[in-house]
């Protein structure tokens, strides 16, 4: 299967490029000698960012015929050779920017070499009035290997953590209780400025506030020069810098109906070669969820019925401290150190009234259940970085090395409680407590190197080594009512030694072919892996060596269209709750137990996409085909008692191929439009409990925001999103539609901003799914929290703009896209 596709690829990309090689390239001076070449160097005008894979295309001045063009590289650089000699000029160009004309560029034999230097292009929606500059960036943008969400324009984020940032995003699904899927998986790596997160998937998000954040990077195929965790990729959240001279910052203050509160500010100050920054943020976000849930246990002659009516409320709290430095020794060196220090808290309290029955024989039981989990710790973490620049443009080295610890103690409490039909508490029935005392440390050294080769490649290698530890203690309590206290039961204490090695190496090369240009990587890991568990002689033990190739081609046309295909392997190693052993009772009906032989999950995934502008409008089509062996499934099975047991066990395969439509379009000045459709087949297949186990079906998800500017100062932005029905390894889930709406307003010259937003204003939040096995069915329904009103504010401390200098004369042409 997987050298059909790769030959289907190939077929694909040979017979598009020979399509556009047979047609004229409009220059007939073929008998003029080709000699001469051209380079520059393009960068963001704002940012002074180098700008990655902008398009650059050389006309003839005498017919305005194309001569040939080409991407800039990961430096924001480009050559032209082998061109002919005569007049010429130079369009740039790029998603999102002003096209860039560059006039009057002669070729001749005293002259056939031309260094253009460095242009600078702009926004496409930058206004200039007088000396203010207002600049928008375009929502999302795209570039060869991720999707770049910008937040600052996402105004329904605004007050919330990265986890609503992420509610808006393409690509990205979260349901009621704020899990995060990046196409319909929920195993993907999540990084904070490229470095790795203390904490793990949802509890990293729901940490770091939106307000904070500059970027989020959407990488569903990386290169071998990431780890390769993960079935859908990585989430690189890179937060919010000043690097203006003097002292500025930013503080951040939001409050929301139902008990929601945040706070954040971040400070910078720069002079000389030291910059210097700090900032601290506070969070407590309460969250309800409702339902109802029902489940039916089949025995020969009769069905045991349970029904539920629930109410979930989660408390997310905590706080953090953050600051560093930079340190330049001169313009090649630069050595970085940054810290960060946080306390959180987790806390979950379920209420639920249970009714259960028996049918033909009806025995009628009425009871209360309410279970509480608090979790909490402290976490901290320390990187230094070192980068060095050689001579040579793009010519570098850089290390890194990263330590965090987190430490965590777990608290759950379970009571139960019979009632009559009323629930009106008529006696105790059972009282459980068990407590978690867990700590875990990261260690990871890592360097890289890069090098330009030939006329426009690369060669990229690396190393890193990254070792983790993580010991958890577990006791588990009954109350004792005559005694009144809590009475520990030694024979289900247990400890839980966790230890996971990897050492990696990287290669990656790329150049072009013509108008080609190819990326190859492989990445080499060892893994030693090792559970000890204190109730069991078994030790869980693993020494294994993983290749990993990663494979991107891209190839740009003239007229803003762009293709790309890409291939990565990746692995998606279990976690430690998949793993653990010990028992972790959710009621007195439903066990959850950790398989601590479980084997990780392979993935192939392959991607092609197409891009085209229309100005400062684009449109996008990704087609992504993903396969995942050994896949890590949650199971429900009965025991001997009609218990529910919750577990995990490695299914045999899964199967996503799909195609995802995106449209960014400048309706108006005043109208922003970008929506996004995913569309894709989802196939499970293998064995659970020694039945035959083969699902599918075909998903559907959509997403529509619009924004509406009505000046410079005020815009009313409104999102809509569907998140289609599908199918689980035992059950299927329904689908749900919400929509949230935001008003923002600047005042004091952009220095102070207000934004009010209603999150779920129909109330439509919904999560439905059924669950069926051997002797069971049951069915879910909850929703969550609607219709939540936030006020939110933001301050700039001198968040002043230097005025722009018009030049007199330049050979720069920008072209307004409107």
């Amino acid at each position: 299967m997987k050298n059909k596709l790769i030959l289907i690829c190939c077929l694909l990309f040979l017979s598009v490029y020979s399509t556009i090689a047979q047609r004229p390239q409009g220059n007939n001076s073929g008998s003029m000698p080709s000699e001469g070449i051209i380079s520059g160097k393009i960068i963001d005008a704002d940012l002074n960012h180098p700008v990655e894979y902008a398009n650059i295309v050389l006309f003839s001045k005498r017919d305005s015929s194309m001569i040939t063009g080409t991407v800039t590289n990961i430096e924001g650089e480009f050559k032209l050779e082998n061109l002919p000699f005569g007049r010429c000029y130079l369009r740039v160009g790029f998603i999102g920017y002003k096209k860039t004309i560059i006039n009057d560029i002669i070729i001749n034999p005293r002259q056939k070499t031309t260094d253009l230097g460095t242009i600078k292009i702009r926004q496409s929606s930058e206004n200039l009035k007088e000396v203010e500059i207002s600049a928008d960036r375009s929502l999302i943008e795209y570039k060869i290997d991720k999707k770049v969400i910008n937040v600052s324009q996402d105004i329904n984020s605004t007050g919330g953590s990265a986890i609503e940032a992420l509610e808006n995003t393409p690509s990205v699904n979260v349901d009621i209780e704020g899990n995060v899927s990046l196409r319909g998986s929920s195993s993907f790596t999540v990084l904070i400025d490229g470095r790795p997160s203390v904490l793990e998937g949802g509890d990293a998000l729901q940490q770091i506030p939106a307000n904070t954040i500059e970027q989020i990077e959407i990488i569903t195929n990386p290169s071998a020069k990431y780890d390769p965790d993960g079935i859908a990729g990585i989430i690189n959240v890179i937060l919010k810098k000043q690097n203006k001279p003097g002292f500025n910052g930013i503080v951040n203050a939001s409050v929301a109906t139902g008990n929601k509160y945040s706070s954040d500010f971040l400070l910078n100050y720069r002079t000389g070669k030291i910059n210097l920054f700090a900032g601290m943020d506070y969070y407590n976000r309460e969250m309800t969820v409702t339902g109802k849930w029902e489940q039916q246990i089949y025995s020969e002659d009769t069905t045991d019925y349970l029904m539920s009516d629930i109410e979930r409320i989660k408390i997310p709290m905590g706080y953090s401290f953050n600051g560093g430095m930079d340190y330049y020794f001169d313009k090649k060196s630069t050595l970085s150190f940054l810290g960060k220090y946080g306390y959180y808290n987790f806390e979950r309290n379920l209420n639920s009234n249970l009714y259960s029955y028996t049918s033909p024989i009806s025995s009628d039981i009425y009871s209360i259940a309410k279970s509480s989990m608090k979790r909490e710790g402290n976490h901290y973490n320390i990187t230094s970085n070192y980068i060095y620049k050689f001579n040579d443009k793009g010519h570098e080295l850089s290390a890194m090395a990263y330590f965090s610890e987190r430490k965590s103690d777990v608290t759950e409490y379970l009571n139960e409680y019979i009632t009559n039909n009323e629930w009106i508490i008529t006696d105790d029935q059972e009282s459980i407590r068990t407590e978690e005392d867990g700590n875990s440390w990261d260690f990871r050294v890592k360097a890289d190197y890069s090098k330009p080769v030939f006329t426009e490649g690369r060669i990229e290698a690396g190393l890193q080594s990254r070792m983790n530890y993580q010991n958890n203690k577990y006791k588990d309590y009954e109350f004792d009512a005559v005694q009144n206290i809590w009475v520990n039961n030694n024979e289900d204490n247990n400890e839980m030694d966790f230890t996971r090695n990897i050492h990696s190496l990287y290669f990656i090369f790329s150049d072009n072919i013509k108008k080609i240009h190819y990326q190859l990587g492989l990445r080499g890991e060892y893994t030693f892996r090792n559970i000890e568990n204190k109730q069991s002689p078994d030790v869980y033990e693993i020494n294994r060596i993983d290749m990993f190739p990663t494979i991107h081609i891209s190839r740009q046309f003239p007229n803003d269209h762009q293709l790309m295909a890409s291939y990565s392997r990746r692995i998606n190693r279990p976690k430690g709750r998949y793993l653990d052993p010990f028992p972790n009772y959710l009621n007195s009906y439903t066990t959850r137990i950790g398989n601590p032989g479980l084997q990780p999950e392979y993935i192939d995934s392959y991607e092609l996409g197409y891009q085209k502008r229309f100005g400062s409008s684009f449109i996008s089509v990704e087609a992504y085909y993903r396969i995942t062996n050994d896949k890590i499934t949650m199971v429900r099975t009965l025991d001997e008692n009609d218990i529910m047991i919750i577990t995990f066990k490695n299914l045999d395969k899964d199967y996503a191929l799909g195609t995802e439509i995106m449209a960014n379009i400048s309706a108006a000045k005043w109208l922003q439009i970008n929506a996004s459709v995913n569309l894709y087949n989802y196939r499970l297949e293998g064995e659970i409990i020694n039945e035959d186990v083969e699902q599918n079906s075909t998903n559907f998800d959509g997403r529509l925001n619009t924004t509406f500017k009505f000046n410079k100062d005020t815009r009313l932005q409104i999102i809509g999103k569907y998140k289609g029905p599908s199918v689980t390894a035992q059950g299927e889930r329904e689908g749900f539609f919400a929509a949230n709406i935001a008003f923002r307003k600047d005042f004091f010259k952009h220095n102070l901003t207000t934004t009010l937003k209603v999150s779920d204003i129909f109330g439509t939040m919904n999560y439905d799914y059924i669950t069926t096995g051997e002797g069971f069915y049951s069915c879910n329904n909850f929703k969550r929290e609607s219709q939540i009103v936030t006020l939110s504010l933001s301050y700039r401390i001198n968040n002043y703009k230097k005025e722009k200098q018009r030049e007199e004369k330049t050979d720069i042409d920008l072209e307004e896209d409107f």
